[in-house]
């Protein structure tokens, strides 16, 4: 019983302890960070309506007056009927403007309010709201606040001051530019495939020639993939284009973006100020009968070096997008016609024929060691097979799948407008397909190891003079039984 009592007594003893210390901790706890926690749950409320309470909101700042309306399908302002609107950040901005809680108040019955920017005279903002059921008042905005995150406000007809965030007082310093939507043309998604571009036509300033871009496909079976896009550039010169590469060019009309608005309903002034008047570049498309057409006029401005200063590099264009009264600011990432060359997005192919269609091909050298090879092709879709002779022998068909790889690979080095001289003719290729159809390129000693290219008959590239040198090459190993993998590939 004694040890009972006894191991009672300890227990009892420790509880004991254990409230003490826990007293001890509660009243020792540092008073400012316990003020802290509940000034900033609770908040002042200063204004005390529903967002959806709000019938209009009349801003006054120093971009001049507009009105934000309620309308039937969310907020808009009249002035930009027509327009695309960002209606959220306009609802954002009506939530605030009627439920407006305080970080604190910093003066009850200021006697001088201009030291906040909040005079009734000349304030930094004032917005008059009229509610549904015809209830006004006005809300102003001022100074920013010591702090880095508030502002002073007040609400009409009181001349207490109160702190606000500036996520919620900012709407109210805005030019109303700001609540018009920047997404110009609505993207590609998986369930909006991109259309067929019948045509685009490229024109800029610096350049001497307009690009062009048709759609191919009815020049081709859709299994035939040895063509790189479905859209073959035709100016300055008809070559293949990259599928990767050139995707931006081509599809880059759709999901435009802009940086910023620049002028809303432009005049002819407005058009010469940005350069858009007469513009330095212009992008025309046809596709499934449908236009589309943006104007690139001026710099807007300049990359920076890492000292700040700015470069000779655009990093946004001024721009009229065709069917949107807006003169719109965008990054030059989002315009890459302004910049791009034809070079860039070319497929490194020259020619693409079908090889299951090849009827034959003529590769021929002249100069000092003159030589011809013939090569009879016969090609079977359904099977994936090829068989055939090069010079009367007949060749490995897998094999000869490599060899044409290489053929294939004839390689873009450049573009070339200048006919070269008739008698700079040292090799030439004749593939000709079943059907008649085919290619002829012709290559030209233009000196410094280069040769200019005849594509059907037209200057159109240049290369370097090596791949001629090394297709001979394997030519001659591929006649003398050279297996697929002993082929230079890379030259």
């Amino acid at each position: 019983m004694q040890k009972k009592t006894r191991t009672l007594l300890i227990i009892g003893l420790f509880v004991v302890s254990m409230a003490i210390v826990l007293a001890i901790l509660i009243l020792t706890q540092p008073k400012e960070e316990v003020e802290e926690d509940d000034s900033g749950s609770a908040g002042i409320s200063i204004i005390g309506y529903s967002r959806d309470d709000v019938a209009t909101m009349t801003v006054h700042n120093a971009t001049g007056e507009y009105t934000v309306r309620n309308g039937a399908r969310g907020f808009v302002i009249d002035d930009f009927d027509g327009l695309r609107q960002n209606s959220t950040i306009m609802a954002a901005m009506a939530r605030c403007a009627a439920e407006m809680t305080a970080q604190a108040l910093v003066e009850e019955n200021a006697a001088d309010l201009d030291k906040y920017g909040l005079s009734e005279e000349n304030p930094v903002s004032r917005t008059d709201v009229v509610l549904r059921d015809g209830t006004e008042y006005s809300l102003f905005v001022g100074n920013d606040t010591p702090e880095d995150n508030t502002r002073y406000v007040r609400v009409g007809g009181s001349n207490d001051v109160y702190t606000v965030l500036k996520s919620t007082s900012s709407y109210f310093l805005e030019d109303e530019t700001e609540f018009l939507s920047l997404i110009v043309t609505e993207e590609l998604t998986n369930n909006n495939t991109a259309p067929t571009i019948d045509w685009m036509t490229v024109t800029r300033k610096d350049l001497d020639y307009d690009i062009r871009f048709e759609d191919d496909t009815k020049n081709y079976a859709s299994d035939e993939v040895s063509m790189a896009s479905s859209q073959v550039m035709i100016e300055p010169v008809y070559a293949y284009l990259d599928i990767t590469n050139s995707n931006a060019v081509l599809y880059g009309i759709w999901g435009l973006t802009a940086a910023d608005v620049a002028c809303v309903h432009p005049t002819e002034e407005d058009f010469k100020e940005y350069g858009l008047d007469d513009p330095f570049c212009t992008v025309d498309y046809d596709a499934e009968l449908q236009n589309y057409h943006l104007d690139i006029g001026n710099v807007a401005a300049y990359e920076v070096d890492e000292n700040g200063e700015p470069t000779s590099v655009p990093a946004q264009y001024y721009c009229y997008y065709r069917g949107i009264d807006v003169i719109y600011v965008f990054d030059s990432s989002e315009v890459p016609w302004a910049t791009f060359m034809p070079i860039d997005i070319l497929s490194s192919m020259m020619t693409s024929n079908y090889i299951y269609k090849l009827d034959h091909i003529d590769i021929e050298y002249f100069g000092d060691d003159p030589v011809k090879y013939h090569f009879d092709v016969d090609g079977d879709e359904e099977a994936a097979a090829v068989s055939g002779k090069v010079d009367g022998e007949e060749f490995d068909g897998e094999d000869f799948k490599i060899f044409y790889q290489f053929i294939l690979r004839c390689p873009i080095d450049d573009l070339c407008f200048d006919d070269p001289p008739e008698d700079k003719l040292i090799a030439k290729m004749d593939i000709i397909k079943k059907d008649g159809f085919g290619d002829n390129l012709e290559f030209y000693d233009i000196g410094a190891n280069r040769v200019a290219v005849k594509l059907n008959g037209t200057t159109s590239f240049s290369q370097p003079i090596g791949y001629l040198q090394v297709l001979r090459q394997n030519i001659e190993a591929f006649k003398n039984g050279a297996k697929g993998e002993d082929l230079q590939i890379v030259w």
